[in-house]
């Protein structure tokens, strides 16, 4: 039987969707952008290792960990195709990049000027869902992916809670707490039925790459917004790591872990406030 990747991707993403797999659209992102026009038109029994190899080069000279990314996903499929018996070995037996962790939060003087931006922008009344998308970024520390999938019946006494699976189970949920800050930003939005989207679009790229531009931020994505808003938190020591997890919707520890460099600074700072406590007590 003669299938190409394209078409045994489509039978890949039905197989993450019968076993609840959160990845689902972030897989066909990568998907789409990267291995869709290229190797997926190819038949699987055609494709060499060169040619994985080639597609993973070039996207390395772009971004390394997309290529990982991607490489991972045709790996993936590939053995999807073995299991069936569709083919006999795996082609994708090369060696990743190597991953440094990105660690960039925005400065304060960054946010003063993201939210001049945002003001200038929301002049614009076609701009309100983006301004508001990302003003919900800044504020609840969430996903792209979770802010584009909220409806107005998640939301309920300042929190949304959204279903991670197909189960009823609370404990399957997400729930993003809503600050003052986030709230104000929803009730300026039309409330519509309960099944719709709250804000009706699934990102506000385009309008965040203008506001890039403009403030000199070139380099800091959406996802920074998640990192700043960690970072911030810890910072103002009111909050702990395992309380900043749940904020983040962490299921495990060890993600929320790489911000403890913010714990550290803070302990420092505090060691030293305790010495000269001590020190001013006896003098």
């Amino acid at each position: 039987m003669d299938i190409t990747l394209n078409k045994l991707f489509g039978l890949y993403l039905k197989d993450l969707k019968r076993r609840n797999k959160k990845t689902i659209d972030e897989t066909k992102r990568f998907y789409d952008k990267d291995v869709r026009r290229t190797l997926g038109r190819k038949k699987i029994k055609e494709i060499k290792r060169l040619d994985v190899l080639n597609l993973f080069n070039k996207i390395t000279d772009r971004a390394p960990d997309v290529a990982n990314r991607c490489l991972s996903i045709i790996n993936a499929v590939l053995n999807l195709a073995i299991e069936n018996e569709l083919l006999e070995h795996n082609v994708c037996n090369i060696k990743r990049n190597r991953e440094t962790e990105r660690k960039r939060y925005y400065s304060h003087d960054e946010l003063k000027r993201i939210f001049d931006a945002l003001k200038e922008k929301e002049k614009n009344p076609r701009n309100q869902a983006s301004v508001s998308f990302i003003k919900l970024l800044i504020y609840t520390g969430c996903r792209v992916s979770e802010i584009r999938k909220a409806t107005w019946g998640d939301l309920k006494d300042n929190m949304i809670t959204l279903q991670e699976h197909k189960t009823d189970d609370k404990d399957d949920a997400r729930v993003i707490h809503l600050n003052s800050q986030a709230m104000t930003v929803i009730n300026k939005l039309e409330r519509k039925k309960d099944h719709v989207r709250i804000l009706g679009i699934s990102t506000p790229k385009r309008l965040w790459y203008s506001i890039r531009k403009t403030t000199g931020c070139s380099d800091l994505r959406l996802h920074d917004l998640r990192h700043s808003f960690a970072t911030m938190a810890l910072s103002t020591k009111k909050i702990s790591l395992p309380e900043i997890g749940n904020l983040l919707g962490h299921k495990d520890i060890k993600s929320t872990a790489r911000y403890t460099h913010v714990m550290l600074h803070t302990s420092v700072k505090n060691a030293k406030d305790v010495g000269n406590e001590i020190f001013n007590s006896i003098n």
